[in-house]
C-alpha cells in the first residue's frame, strides 16, 4: 500500500509541475483567477441584475436558517457610473432575526464592499488608489455577529456623489 501511495504522490508531483510549466509558458498564469470563480446557486440570490440609481434596501431577503453561515458575497458589476469623479456605491449586507426586516434597529452590518471612483470613495471609506471598474467583487462574511447569528439576510446600497445612471450589479451568496 506505501509503494502505492508513493506512486500516485510522485505521479501527482509530476503533473502539478507540468502544469504550472505549461500555464507560466502560455501566460496563463495571469489569466487564471480560481478564487473569482464561483457556482452559482438561485436560491441564494440577493441581488438581480437592475440598475441601482439612488440608496435603497435590497427587496430579496434570504433566509438561511439558524445556523452559522460561511460564505462569500459575490457582487457581478456589468455598469458603472464614475463620470464626474465623486460617485460612490457602497454595498452592504445586514442581517435580523425579523423576518421582512422590521425597524433599523434590528438590523445589523455583516459585510461591506465599496466601489466607485477614488474620489468619491475615499474621503468616507479608504483610499483603494484608482477607480473601480466593472467585474467580479468578493467579500468575505458569514451571518453572525458578536456571537449572535441572524436568519435573514438583504442588502442595502448607499448611492453618493452627482448620479445620472448610476450602477448596475448582480449579487449572491456563495457557501464556502
Amino acid at each position: 500500500m506505501k509503494r502505492i501511495n508513493d506512486f500516485i504522490d510522485s505521479a501527482l508531483e509530476v503533473a502539478l509541475r507540468f502544469l504550472n510549466r505549461y500555464m507560466a509558458n502560455k501566460g496563463l498564469a495571469l489569466g487564471l483567477n480560481l478564487y473569482s470563480q464561483y457556482t452559482f446557486d438561485k436560491d441564494l440570490l440577493l441581488k438581480a441584475a437592475a440598475l441601482i440609481p439612488e440608496s435603497a434596501n435590497g427587496t430579496l431577503e434570504l433566509d438561511v436558517g439558524v445556523g452559522l453561515v460561511n460564505a462569500d458575497l459575490v457582487i457581478d458589476v456589468t455598469a458603472l457610473e464614475i463620470a464626474n469623479n465623486d460617485e460612490a456605491y457602497t454595498v452592504l449586507l445586514e442581517g435580523t432575526n425579523t423576518a421582512g426586516f422590521g425597524t433599523a434597529a434590528d438590523n445589523f452590518l455583516l459585510a461591506m464592499m465599496p466601489i466607485g471612483d477614488k474620489v468619491g470613495t475615499a474621503p468616507a471609506l479608504y483610499n483603494p488608489g484608482t477607480d473601480d471598474a466593472i467585474g467580479r467583487y468578493v467579500v468575505p462574511c458569514r451571518n453572525e455577529r458578536n456571537g449572535t447569528t441572524y436568519r435573514y439576510l438583504r442588502l442595502r446600497f448607499i448611492v453618493t456623489g452627482t448620479i445620472a445612471t448610476g450602477i448596475n450589479l448582480t449579487a449572491f451568496l456563495a457557501k464556502r
